[in-house]
């Protein structure tokens, strides 16, 4: 099918707790932003504001781990400290490291909301605002890095970039929703088109006739309980509810994990600053205070941390050394009989 739900990873006795954290940092979020604008469009520069001018006006910004691109906002994680206790739980890293690798990179994290109708809409997480309230309503896409208008469409300076079609038949992201209210058909559930992730053809593919906006046969909307979690391969045609009659906002946290070998902060840079939610940064502090567990799915993002790859890719290099080390020894010891050492390997060619 392309994705799954993972019940319960938060417990209930917390979800309401956490629901309203990330609320609040929803607000805190979107008030930091335009306080960043703000001092920019004052003449302020990148210089400025991090050697201390954005810590007056209670600002805050971070310098990013690439050389020569412009600050960011601080990720979003800083302002939902109670969140981030769980999003290392065991069973969600378990399903991204059996899909993706052994060292994993959240590369994206932010809160998303569907309000509920007729709310003046979502347009500050996702969706065009004058588009909602009809239950046959869809915004059909695919993810980063298959997401093709790359977030920033023909503008190098917001172009994360995205793979082209048809894809490779390769996991490269996994999508999870943290779901921090009940969803399903009447309460902005997620939805999906089981299977579409093996389909060759995209919603906003240029050349395969498809509508972002209609529905597709098939489709589904997610049904899970408060604190579960929604994984889904980044190439399954999913879309936000454009409809939320429950009476109340959806609530979720939305992340993006990525392999260790996927490129995912080379591009989209920004002007003077990047308000790009894709690898904001972390102070040093900020990332000395995240769970354990947490750290080394994050420390990419933290310009004072080394990134050095994660102990279960080193396990298995060493095992791959250590292999390699035995052949050359029986090469030393007994090169006759290495003639046919190797005669019960068979190549099939496709």
């Amino acid at each position: 099918y392309g994705f799954c739900v993972i019940d319960n990873v938060i417990p209930a006795d917390e979800v309401d707790g956490i629901r309203e954290e990330v609320v609040g940092a929803r607000s805190a979020v979107k008030q930091n932003l335009a306080g960043i604008t703000q001092l920019f469009d004052q003449g302020a520069s990148a210089e400025e504001l991090l050697g201390g001018r954005a810590a007056a006006n209670n600002v805050e910004l971070r310098p990013v781990r690439r050389v020569g691109h412009p600050p960011k906002p601080p990720n979003d994680i800083i302002w939902m400290p109670r969140y981030a206790r769980h999003l290392a739980h065991p069973t969600v890293t378990a399903v991204a490291r059996h899909v993706l690798d052994d060292h994993l990179r959240i590369a994206q994290l932010q809160p998303r909301f569907v309000d509920a109708d007729p709310a003046a809409g979502t347009q500050e997480d996702h969706g065009r605002a004058r588009h909602r309230g009809r239950a046959d309503t869809r915004e059909w896409h695919t993810d980063w890095p298959h997401d093709l208008s790359a977030y920033g469409h023909d503008n190098p300076n917001e172009n994360a970039g995205c793979i082209r079609q048809p894809f490779p038949d390769v996991t490269m992201c996994l999508v999870m929703i943290w779901y921090l209210t009940d969803v399903d058909e009447t309460s902005g559930g997620t939805w999906v088109v089981p299977g579409s992730h093996k389909d060759i053809r995209n919603p906003r593919g240029p050349a395969d006739d498809m509508i972002v906006s209609a529905p597709i046969p098939g489709d589904m909307q997610v049904t899970a309980p408060a604190g579960s979690v929604y994984i889904q391969d980044s190439r399954c045609w999913h879309a936000s509810a454009m409809h939320n009659p429950s009476g109340h906002a959806r609530v979720a946290v939305v992340n993006r994990w990525c392999p260790w070998w996927l490129s995912v902060d080379d591009f989209a840079p920004g002007d003077k600053f990047s308000s790009s939610v894709v690898c904001r940064p972390l102070a040093h502090a900020e990332y000395l205070a995240l769970p354990p567990d947490l750290q080394p799915l994050m420390r990419h993002l933290c310009p004072d941390e080394r990134d050095t790859l994660q102990q279960p890719v080193l396990d298995r290099a060493g095992a791959a050394g250590q292999r390699t080390a035995m052949g050359f020894q029986q090469l030393e010891g007994d090169p006759d009989a290495l003639a046919q050492a190797n005669a019960h390997i068979r190549v099939a060619i496709r």
